[in-house]
C-alpha cells in the first residue's frame, strides 16, 4: 500500500466540501489512514512550500501568505497507486485547466490570473503530494509527534 498527503485547504473548508471530495477519494478505493485539523503558521507554510521558493518565488510568497492562520484538514491516504490516484482525481493545480469530472474541475471555478491579481493564491481546494519522496515528507511534516 502506497500512502500519500492530501491537505484540504481553506476553501474546501469555509465551502463545506471536505466530505464530498473525501467521498470521492474514498469510492476510488482510497482509505482515510489519519487526519488533523490545523491552522498551520507563516513558518509551517514557509516549510511545507520551501521547493516552491526558489522555482516560483512570487507564487511562494503568496501562498505562505494567503494560507498562514487558516484552517486545513490534513489527511494521509493509502492504497495501491495512491499518489497517481489521488492527482488524477484532483486534476491540474490551475482550476480553469482542470477538466470536467476531476475535483478542481467541478468544484472550483478560480483561476490563476484572478489570484495573481489578487495577490493570494488559487482557491483549488486542496494539496495532493506529487511524488513518493514528497509525501514521505510532507506525512512526516504534517503529522509529527506531539
Amino acid at each position: 500500500m502506497q500512502k500519500t498527503l492530501v491537505l484540504f485547504k481553506c476553501d474546501a473548508i469555509e465551502r463545506g466540501l471536505v466530505g464530498a471530495i473525501l467521498e470521492r477519494f474514498e469510492r476510488a478505493g482510497l482509505r482515510i489512514e489519519d487526519g488533523r485539523y490545523l491552522r498551520p503558521s507563516l513558518a509551517e507554510w514557509q516549510q511545507h512550500y520551501a521547493d516552491l521558493q526558489s522555482r516560483n518565488a512570487r507564487a511562494f510568497e503568496r501562498s505562505t501568505q494567503f494560507f498562514a492562520g487558516k484552517p486545513v484538514f490534513a489527511m494521509i491516504l493509502a492504497g495501491p497507486n495512491a499518489i497517481l490516484k489521488v492527482r488524477a482525481l484532483v486534476g491540474p493545480t490551475d482550476p480553469l485547466k482542470a477538466p470536467a469530472g476531476t475535483i478542481r474541475g467541478d468544484y472550483s471555478s478560480d483561476t490563476v490570473e484572478l489570484a495573481d491579481a489578487e495577490y493570494r493564491s488559487a482557491l483549488n481546494l486542496v494539496h495532493a503530494a506529487d511524488s513518493e519522496a514528497t509525501a514521505l515528507r510532507e506525512i512526516a511534516f504534517w503529522f509529527k509527534a506531539g
